[in-house]
């Protein structure tokens, strides 16, 4: 988030990187062209939250964010999506806060995202939510501090969380793993699973070690430039369909 700390050229062949892994990985991706001074519109995770045909656009608290939703929105109504839009002070950043464990909604606040989402979002996607409260600055979004493997496992950053938010986790997620400091600051928690792999930040040795232990097989890749703003693999993708296996 520093201005000119980021080297386009590396930032580019590690976004290459990525799109090609998930390619080779039999995963289907779409491209939206990107627009002149818009640089965080790379984070396709932010701009909704999709449920099936389903979508809840997001509304950016910082204006800055506010022109790529104007981007991705002739994509989204060309997909046949029922679009959905929040209040226009009801802030809202897709799915970079939003995490599925099964069909009950983990949705973050404290930062980017009002309270008074939630309601919104079950609604809308007629499914149950559990707003979790963010309260390190680092880890502003929920997807960087909490990853769903399964049905029944995840991994959390525990000092990302209020004591409250990690007492509900406690209760609901029957294997809830924490993450060490540096697993956390690695952005192990900004994965993405996909038949029983999980594509990962390089460099999470052991993260990958409980993976396998887990029989998931782990797939690396390096998105270290885009980490500088923020957001890592999950932030740069968005899910159009969720898949467990």
């Amino acid at each position: 988030m520093k201005i000119g700390s980021i080297n386009k050229t590396k930032a580019t062949s590690q976004w290459k990187n990525l799109a090609n892994t998930l390619t080779k990985l039999a995963i289907k991706i779409e491209i939206i062209k990107p627009a002149k001074g818009l640089p965080d519109m790379v984070f396709a995770a932010d701009q909704a939250l999709i449920k099936y045909k389903n979508l809840v656009l997001s509304n950016f608290h910082y204006p800055q964010r506010r022109r790529e939703i104007k981007k991705y929105l002739p994509w989204f109504k060309k997909q046949n999506f029922k679009i959905y839009k929040l209040p226009k002070k009801c802030f809202f950043e897709g799915s970079g806060e939003c995490v599925w464990y099964g069909d009950l909604l983990f949705v973050g606040t404290g930062f980017r995202n009002s309270t008074g989402v939630c309601k919104f979002l079950s609604v809308y996607l007629n499914v149950e939510t559990k707003c979790l409260e963010l309260i390190n600055p680092k880890f502003y979004h929920l997807d960087t501090c909490l990853f769903p493997l399964n049905d029944t496992t995840a991994f959390y950053y525990p000092l990302a969380f209020s004591q409250k938010s990690q007492r509900v986790l406690k209760k609901l997620v029957k294997n809830l793993i924490p993450l060490a400091d540096d697993e956390a600051n690695n952005f192990a928690a900004n994965s993405l699973v996909t038949d029983h792999r999980v594509i990962m930040q390089k460099g999470n040795k052991n993260f990958a070690v409980k993976l396998k232990d887990l029989g998931y097989k782990t797939v690396e890749v390096d998105v270290s430039e885009f980490m500088k703003s923020g957001g890592g693999i999950h932030c740069l993708v968005q899910t159009l369909e969720e898949e467990y296996a």
